[in-house]
């Protein structure tokens, strides 16, 4: 079964493309496309588990807290800024006044 189309805009019904441009709130252009996607949606997280991944999330990065206590705040920026250069080629390191990840 079909999941999902795309559309010319100058493509669609006059009245298809009516419904689109309520949906949308506003007027379509010729040049555009239109993308439909029809999916079963999920119910939200149950309250408990959201408060137990919030547990097991604030344990590890207590762990890793641990692990960096005797790690130099400037080689803590080193490795900080490494991996930032290494997925944007042209970062530059500034001041950094807030360090949340630094233990206590």
């Amino acid at each position: 079964m079909q999941q999902s189309s795309l559309h010319s805009a100058r493509g669609l019904s006059p009245t298809v493309r009516n419904a689109v441009e309520a949906l949308l709130g506003r007027t379509l252009k010729d040049d555009e496309a239109v993308s439909v996607r029809a999916y079963q949606p999920h119910e939200a997280s149950a309250a408990e588990h959201r408060r137990s991944a919030v547990r097991g999330l604030r344990q590890y990065f207590t762990n890793i807290d641990q692990k960096l206590k005797d790690v130099p705040e400037d080689e803590l920026d080193e490795i900080v800024d490494e991996a930032i250069r290494s997925v944007r080629p042209g970062y530059r390191p500034g001041f950094r006044a807030n360090r949340p990840w630094l233990p206590g």
